[in-house]
C-alpha cells in the first residue's frame, strides 16, 4: 500500500478535524496511515498543538477523534471509558495503542506489528506504573497479530545450533556432555537482576533457584501437543540433578542435553527422549533421563495412563513405554523456567522478563488454536498472570481444566487433583489423538 501522505507532511492533521480529507478513507485506513507516519518519526502532538495556536476551538474535536480512534483499536465503542485525559495524554496513549498493531514496512507486509517490537516494548515498560494506569482498557489481545514464526524468532530461551550459540545466557554450560556445572550460570541476561534479588533473599533455602543446570521453561512442544499443562517451575533435587548427572555416562548426558536444548527451541515433539537404546547399553535414554529428573512427570503420566486405560485410552506394550503417544500429546509450560526444590514467588510481586514471553506464547495458543489447558499448579496464580481476557477465552471455548477451589495438584487422576468430571473430559480429549499417534509409531 502506498502511503497517502509522506511522514513529513502536515496533511495528516486533517484526519483529526472535520476537514474534507477525513472522509476520503475508512477509519481503518486512516489508522494505517497515521501509524506509518508516527513510526517514521512524525510528531503528531506537535502538529496538532501548532494548529491549536490559531484554532483553539478545535481541541475538543481533536480529543473526541482521538478517543474514537482508541476505541476502534480496542474494540470498544464506549469512548467515555478512556477517562478525562488531556490532549497530550490522549496523543501519547493513541500513539502507543496504534503502534501495538501497526508497523511499516516489514518484509513486504506493510502495517503489520512485529511481535518482537511489541515484546521488547513490554520488557522495557513492564514496571512503568503510569503506563499501566493509562492503558485502562488496552487493545484486545485477540487483535494483536502474533504468528508462530515470530514467537520462535523472539523466544528468549531458544538456540540456533546448540550451547555455543547461547549468547543470551549469563554463563551457559559449554560442553554438550555436561548436565550440571558449578561454574555455569544458566540464566537469561534479561532475568539476571530479578533472579539475583530472589536468590539473595532465599539463599541456602529450598526456594533458591539453581543456575548450574539448563532451565526448563517448556517440556515437550506446546505448538504440536494436544493438551498443555500449566505448572509452576521445574524441580531441583540434588541427588538427581547434581549427583546422578555428574556421574552419568557422557553419551547419555549428550542425548539428554540434546532433548533439553531442542525443547527450549520448540524443536522436539515429545516430553522425553524417545530413543530406545544407546549402542550396546541396556539402559534406554528415556530411563537415563528419568533418573536425572527423579521420574517426576514420568510417574504422573504413568498414573494417568493406568486410570485412563480403564476409561478407554488405548493401551501400549511394555516395550513401547519410552514412546508412549501421550508424550507427544502432552506438553508443559512452567510459570518460571528455573529449577528449585520448592517454588516461592519472586518478592515484591516482580515478574521475570522472560515470563512476558510465556504469556505471549499462551496468548497465541489461546486465540489461534484449539489446544486444551490443564492448570496443574496454583489456579489463582495462573489466573492472575494470564489476565481476564485470555482466561475467559479459554473458559468460553471449554478449553480450560483446573482443580476446583485452587490448590496444587499432585497428579492428573480422578483422585489426585482433577476430580471425576474433568478426568473423564481429559481422557476423552486424548482418546482420538492417541489412536492417530499409534498409526505413526
Amino acid at each position: 500500500m502506498k502511503p497517502l501522505f509522506e511522514p513529513h507532511r502536515e496533511d495528516i492533521r486533517d484526519y483529526f478535524d472535520s476537514g474534507v480529507e477525513i472522509n476520503i478513507a475508512s477509519k481503518e485506513d486512516k489508522l494505517l496511515e497515521i501509524a506509518n507516519c508516527v513510526y517514521h518519526g512524525y510528531n503528531l502532538y506537535g502538529v496538532l498543538e501548532k494548529h491549536l495556536r490559531e484554532h483553539k476551538n478545535m481541541e475538543k474535536t481533536f480529543c473526541h477523534t482521538l478517543c474514537e480512534f482508541i476505541g476502534l483499536l480496542r474494540g470498544n465503542n464506549n469512548i467515555n471509558a478512556i477517562g478525562n485525559l488531556t490532549l497530550k495524554q490522549l496523543v501519547n496513549l493513541f500513539t502507543k495503542e496504534v503502534l501495538r498493531l501497526y508497523r511499516n514496512p516489514r518484509h513486504g507486509k506493510p502495517y503489520f506489528a512485529t511481535v518482537k517490537e511489541y515484546y521488547d516494548d513490554v520488557i522495557n515498560n513492564y514496571s512503568d506504573k503510569d503506563r499501566i494506569n493509562a492503558l485502562k482498557s488496552p487493545t484486545p489481545l485477540a487483535k494483536i497479530p502474533i504468528t508462530e514464526e515470530e514467537l520462535r524468532e523472539i523466544n528468549p530461551w531458544g538456540f540456533d545450533t546448540g550451547a555455543e550459540s547461547a549468547e543470551q545466557y549469563v554463563k551457559p554450560i559449554e560442553s554438550v556432555t555436561t548436565l550440571f556445572d558449578e561454574g555455569a550460570e544458566c540464566v537469561l541476561k534479561c532475568d539476571k537482576n530479578t533472579l539475583d534479588e530472589h536468590n539473595k533473599i532465599f539463599k541456602g533455602t529450598e526456594n533458591e533457584y539453581c543456575v548450574h543446570k539448563w532451565p526448563k521453561p517448556f517440556i515437550g512442544n506446546p505448538f504440536t501437543s494436544k493438551v498443555i499443562l500449566l505448572s509452576l517451575n521445574p524441580r531441583f533435587k540434588d541427588e538427581n540433578h547434581r549427583m546422578i548427572a555428574e556421574t552419568m555416562n557422557i553419551y547419555y548426558c549428550e542425548a539428554i542435553n540434546k532433548q533439553l536444548l531442542e525443547q527450549m527451541s520448540f524443536n522436539t515433539r515429545s516430553l522425553f527422549c524417545l530413543d530406545s537404546k544407546l549402542g550396546n547399553y541396556k539402559t534406554t535414554i528415556y530411563e537415563a533421563q528419568g533418573l536425572v529428573d527423579g521420574w517426576y512427570w514420568n510417574k504422573i503420566i504413568k498414573n494417568f495412563r493406568v486410570e485412563a486405560e480403564k476409561k478407554g485410552l488405548p493401551k501400549i506394550s511394555k516395550k513401547d513405554k519410552h514412546r508412549d503417544p501421550l508424550y507427544e500429546d502432552l506438553s508443559i509450560i512452567q510459570y518460571v523456567g528455573y529449577a528449585s526444590p520448592h517454588f516461592e514467588k519472586v518478592p515484591k510481586g516482580k515478574k521475570f522478563p522472560s515470563q512476558y514471553f510465556t504469556k505471549l506464547l499462551i496468548q497465541y495458543l489461546a486465540f489461534n488454536s484449539n489446544k486444551v489447558f490443564v492448570v496443574a499448579r496454583s489456579k489463582d496464580k495462573w489466573h492472575s498472570f494470564l489476565g481476564k481476557e485470555i482466561w475467559d477465552k479459554l473458559e468460553h471455548d471449554n478449553r480450560l481444566i483446573c482443580r476446583k477451589g485452587g490448590g496444587r495438584m499432585h497428579g492428573l487422576t480422578e483422585t489426585t487433583g482433577l476430580g471425576k468430571v474433568d478426568f473423564d473430559r481429559l481422557v476423552n480429549i486424548l482418546k482420538n489423538k492417541c489412536k492417530q499417534t499409534f498409526k505413526r509409531i
